[in-house]
């Protein structure tokens, strides 16, 4: 539930506090230290309206910020784990093969992100995936290592 903004401003103290939080990496326990700053006060502030508003439109905005860079790799992320399935090294090949086929379960699915909806993907049975991957291991073992020339 979205609280209601408050009209005011926060104090000095109030955003310095703040900073150390969001920017500076500092603990709760390590921010109240650096400028004294007791419980019963911080809760007083938690309490306000303002500081507790400021504290989630962060909160909310460092979330966005990481799925924004989430979302930048994703692409890199998935052509490596597609490069994976092809290694050299067969338990490698054979646990990429498994995430690549795990990120299409349902109950992946439901881990993305609400305000976009996937592209309904048909799901692979188990026997298909087995079958995948032993053709995959066939195939990595009658091809000749990468890098290695037939000169003689």
């Amino acid at each position: 539930m979205k609280t209601k903004r408050h009209c005011g401003h926060l104090s000095n103290k109030q955003r310095a506090v703040l900073n150390d939080l969001f920017q500076n990496g500092l603990t709760e326990h390590e921010t109240l230290e650096k400028h004294n700053i007791s419980p019963c006060r911080y809760r007083k502030w938690l309490e306000n309206g303002l500081f507790s508003q400021e504290i989630n439109d962060r909160i909310e905005a460092a979330i966005r910020q990481s799925k924004l860079v989430m979302a930048r790799w994703l692409p890199l992320a998935a052509e490596r784990l597609a490069q994976l399935t092809i290694s050299e090294k067969d338990e490698t090949a054979r646990k990429a093969c498994l995430d690549v086929i795990s990120l299409h379960t349902p109950e992946a699915e439901q881990k993305t992100v609400e305000e976009v909806k996937p592209k309904e993907l048909p799901t692979l049975p188990p026997e298909i995936a087995s079958k995948l991957l032993a053709a995959l291991v066939e195939i990595e073992k009658d091809t000749p290592a990468a890098g290695v020339s037939d000169q003689s």
